[in-house]
């Protein structure tokens, strides 16, 4: 999907390009804003997004707990069904048993 990007800050990525005229002829920088989705569906709660109420994983309240084969298996489960449910289809995998430590194909 393509949108506006917005960089670690999420402050919007701009690129001021003008013509021979000194008018601007490009500013916010387009471009495939999945990898920015699934940031912010990990990071927000539920509620966070007002067009869907329902959306968010809210990874805080997973880097809480204490981490099982169980939770393990709730935290990709939960990811999975979140970016699912938003249009995205990925691979969640995580290294050993740190889930701060995972990885998401696209």
């Amino acid at each position: 999907m393509k949108g506006i990007l917005v960089d670690q800050a999420n402050k919007p990525v701009i690129l001021i390009k003008k013509d021979n005229n000194g008018l601007i002829t490009q500013g916010l920088v387009i471009g495939n804003i999945n990898p920015q989705r699934c940031r912010f569906i990990i990071i927000a709660q539920k509620g966070e997004f007002k067009q869907a109420p329902t959306l968010g994983l809210g990874i805080d309240s997973f880097l809480k707990k204490t981490i099982t084969a169980h939770e393990k298996q709730k935290f990709i489960t939960e990811l999975k069904s979140e970016l699912s449910s938003d249009g995205i289809k990925a691979q969640i995998r995580i290294t050993g048993n740190d889930i701060s430590k995972f990885s998401i194909d696209i």
